[in-house]
């Protein structure tokens, strides 16, 4: 699922750019590109958080030591979960995904933010009576809910509790979590229960988006734009139908209180 919300941000930035992996070996594969528009997107197939690439990121040593003079990612993302649940025999199913959430979570709490914004997605809630009989077996909802609760108390923690795992508290942690994310999907929008289509994932891009660049766009009138995309211009038959609307108001009006004005005169007369 983050490989797919990968590709539809690449589509909303340059719609030039592919939307799915050029063939089934490039679904597990790392994928680099370069926007018109001068962005550079990168996704890596990480599942469980736990490759040397995912750790450098987070370190902020991401090729050499000459990278640490260059700015900082505009924006992170951090998908991970259902895999651990999937080939829970292999890879040790929630507690090993708690460990490494806990160790990912300390990272950003004791080192430099590693991108401007650091999003964690929640894990994604599935359909299982659409899944097949090998993931019903270890996929299962409460497991999900579970995790996602465990993400959210990451990042908004009780004080009590924050003061007693920690004897010097770190930093706060500045971490996004769009549990938005699973208040859109629906069983309608999923043929197998597990990846959804990519009407919805669209939509999430663009939140990703809008939390990225709305806040640095001018607070001033035009407000003529959002996700680092500007409004259209309406169509001339638009701009026509708005300019008769709005022009018709003050002479329906006028002619309103004329009409009442000659039906007074005329019951004066009469009386």
């Amino acid at each position: 699922m983050t490989r797919k919300l990968f590709f539809q941000v690449a589509q909303v930035l340059d719609r030039s750019l592919p939307s799915v992996p050029p063939n089934d070996a490039g679904k597990h594969a790392d994928h680099r590109f370069h926007t018109a528009s001068g962005i550079d997107l990168t996704f890596a197939w990480d599942p469980f958080l736990n490759t040397s690439y995912t750790q450098s990121v987070l370190l902020k040593s991401r090729d050499n030591d000459t990278s640490k003079s260059l700015p900082s990612p505009a924006m992170l993302v951090l998908g991970s979960g259902l895999w651990y649940l999937r080939y829970s025999n292999s890879s040790g199913g929630v507690r090993s995904w708690e460990s490494r959430i806990e160790h990912i979570f300390y990272s950003l709490a004791t080192n430099p933010k590693p991108a401007d914004e650091v999003v964690i997605l929640p894990v994604e809630h599935i359909v299982s009576s659409k899944l097949t009989t090998e993931r019903a077996l270890t996929m299962h909802p409460s497991d999900i809910d579970a995790m996602n609760s465990d993400l959210y108390h990451r990042i908004n923690p009780p004080s009590d509790h924050f003061k007693s795992s920690f004897s010097n508290p770190p930093r706060p942690i500045a971490v996004s979590l769009p549990l938005v994310f699973n208040q859109m999907v629906d069983e309608s929008l999923t043929e197998d229960g597990l990846h959804y289509s990519d009407a919805v994932i669209k939509i999430q891009a663009n939140i990703l988006l809008n939390l990225q660049c709305n806040d640095k766009l001018p607070k001033a009138f035009p407000f003529n734009k959002t996700c680092c995309n500007r409004y259209p211009w309406p169509s001339a038959l638009h701009l026509l139908v708005l300019g008769f609307t709005v022009l018709s108001g003050p002479w329906l009006v006028y002619k309103a209180i004329v009409s009442g004005e000659t039906q007074l005169l005329l019951s004066l007369c009469e009386a």
